[in-house]
C-alpha cells in the first residue's frame, strides 16, 4: 500500500452520449441530453476530491463492424453523441475545484480554432480547464472533414507536435503587462506588447496574434497515445497522460516509457501525471463478487458483438470478417495501434479469436470486481507495484451508476489513505501537482 493518497478522476468514455442505456434505472429522473445529468455528478465528483473529469468525444457514426451501423445504435454505443465543449460552462458554473476536461482533435480543430476556444474557457475556468487531444484515427471521421481516410498514423502526430506549438505561440501573442486598463490616458492595451506569430510550417500558416486575451494559465493538456509515437508526444507536450493497462508490470512498463519520452524531450518526467483507467464494480459480501464475475465472463452472442463493433471502429479493421475460430492473423492499422495491441496479447499468440475474446472476458480488462476493501487494496497494490501516479475511474454518469461505484468506495479509499478528504487547490495544475 502506497503511503499518500494518489490522484483519482473520471473519465466519461461515453462522452456526452446515451448514460445508462441498458441499466434498468436508465431515464429514470434524468435526460442525459440535458446538463443537469452532468452538473449533479460532478459535484459528486468534487466532493469525493476526484481531480478531474475527462469527457470522451468522437464524430462519426460507427459502421464498420460487419459494414452497418445496426449494432452501434442499437446499443447506443459511440453514438449519438453530442460536441462536449457547449456541456463545459454548465459544469464550471456548478463546481469550485474539479478540472473539467473536454476532447478536442487536432487532426479536425485549427490551432487558432482551439487557441481562442480554450483561453474562453480558461477565463471562465479560472485554471480549472483541461483539454485532452487526439489524433483521431477513424477514417469515418475523416470522410466527415473532405478525406478519403485519415492521414497516415506517425504523420498524424507530427502533425499534432505543430498542432500544439502554434497554438501555444497563439496564447503567448501578447506579452505578459500587454493589458494596461489605463482609463485615465484611455488605452486598454498597449500595442507594443501584442504580436503577430508569423508561423508558417509543414502543416500550418498562422499570423496571428490571438484576438481573444490569452489564459492567464495555460489549460492542463492531456492525452492517451499508447503507440511508440504517441508516447513520444505525450512525452513532450502532455501535462496528464491516460494509460490502459491491467497489471503493475504494464503500468509501470507505460509509465517509465512516458517518463523517457518525457526526458528525451528535455522535460522534468515530474511534470507528467500518469493515470489508468480502471473500472471498480463494489460489491457487498463474496457471494455478490463471484456471481458478477461469472456473469460478466459469460461470452454471449451480445458479448461478442460489444468486444468485436467496439474494436471494428477504433482500429478501422471489420473483426466480422475474421472466422471467430480460426486463429487470428497478424496485420497493421492506421488508427489506434496501441488499442489493437492491447487487444491482440489479451491471449497468447496464435489463438482464435474467440480465444481472444474469452481471454479478455476472463480477465474482464480494466474491472476491479469486489468488496470496497477489495477494490481499495488492489488499487494499493497497483499503484505501489507500478508507480502509478492514480487512477480515473471509467463509466457513464447517470445517477445509479455514480452512486453504486462511489457511495461505497470512497469512505474505503479515505481510510487507506488512498484518496484525499478535500483538494487542495483552486486550480487543476494546483491539484495535480498536490502529492
Amino acid at each position: 500500500m502506497t503511503d499518500s493518497p494518489v490522484h483519482f478522476g473520471w473519465f466519461l468514455g461515453a462522452g456526452f452520449g446515451v448514460q445508462g442505456w441498458g441499466d434498468p434505472t436508465y431515464g429514470v429522473g434524468y435526460d442525459w441530453k440535458q446538463p443537469a445529468v452532468y452538473q449533479d455528478a460532478v459535484r459528486v465528483f468534487e466532493g469525493a476530491a476526484l481531480d478531474l473529469l475527462v469527457i470522451e468525444d468522437g464524430v462519426a457514426v460507427p459502421d464498420t463492424y460487419r459494414g452497418t451501423a445496426e449494432v452501434n445504435l442499437a446499443a447506443a454505443r459511440f453514438v449519438p453523441k453530442h460536441d462536449p465543449f457547449p456541456l463545459v460552462p454548465y459544469l464550471l458554473g456548478a463546481t469550485e475545484r474539479i478540472g473539467i476536461v473536454p476532447t478536442l482533435s487536432a487532426s479536425f480543430w485549427e490551432p487558432y480554432t482551439a487557441a481562442r476556444l480554450l483561453a474562453t474557457l480558461q477565463h471562465f475556468a479560472h485554471g480549472r480547464l483541461g483539454f485532452n487531444v487526439v489524433t483521431s484515427g477513424s477514417d469515418l471521421a475523416a470522410q466527415n472533414y473532405g478525406l478519403d481516410k485519415q492521414t497516415e498514423h506517425d504523420l498524424r502526430y507530427d502533425r499534432a507536435d505543430e498542432w500544439v506549438d502554434v497554438v501555444r505561440k497563439l496564447w503567448r501573442s501578447w506579452e505578459p503587462g500587454a493589458v494596461l486598463e489605463d482609463t485615465a490616458n484611455g488605452v486598454y492595451a498597449d500595442f507594443s506588447k501584442v504580436h503577430t506569430i508569423d508561423h508558417e510550417g509543414r502543416f500550418f500558416r498562422v499570423r496571428g496574434p490571438l484576438n481573444a486575451l490569452p489564459p492567464e494559465e495555460d489549460p492542463v493538456m492531456v492525452q492517451a497515445g499508447a503507440s511508440g509515437r504517441g508516447q513520444a508526444f505525450a512525452g513532450k507536450h502532455s501535462d496528464v497522460v491516460l494509460a490502459l493497462a491491467s497489471t503493475p508490470e504494464r503500468m509501470k512498463a507505460h509509465r517509465d516509457q512516458v517518463r523517457q519520452a518525457a526526458a528525451d524531450a528535455g522535460r522534468d518526467p515530474d511534470a507528467i501525471t500518469v493515470l489508468f483507467v480502471v473500472n471498480p464494480i463494489p460489491t457487498r459480501n463474496a457471494e455478490e463478487t463471484a456471481s458478477v464475475r461469472s456473469a460478466r465472463a459469460e461470452l454471449t452472442q451480445a458479448a461478442i458483438d460489444e468486444q468485436l463493433q467496439s474494436i471494428s471502429y477504433l482500429t478501422n479493421v471489420d473483426f466480422a470478417a475474421f472466422d471467430l475460430d480460426a486463429w487470428l492473423p497478424s496485420f497493421e492499422t492506421n488508427s489506434n495501434r496501441g488499442t489493437l495491441e492491447n487487444f491482440v496479447r489479451s491471449a497468447p499468440a496464435g489463438s482464435t479469436l474467440r480465444e481472444v475474446l474469452t481471454a479478455r472476458a476472463k480477465a474482464d480488462g480494466l474491472a476491479i470486481v469486489g468488496t470496497p476493501t477489495e477494490i481499495t487494496d488492489r488499487l494499493g497494490e497497483l499503484a505501489e507495484g507500478s508507480g502509478a501516479d492514480g487512477f480515473l475511474f471509467t463509466g457513464q454518469v447517470h445517477p445509479a451508476h455514480v452512486h453504486r461505484t462511489l457511495d461505497p468506495l470512497v469512505p474505503a479509499l479515505r481510510d487507506a489513505g488512498l484518496l484525499r478528504r478535500e483538494l487542495p487547490a483552486t486550480t487543476l495544475r494546483g491539484n495535480l501537482a498536490a502529492r
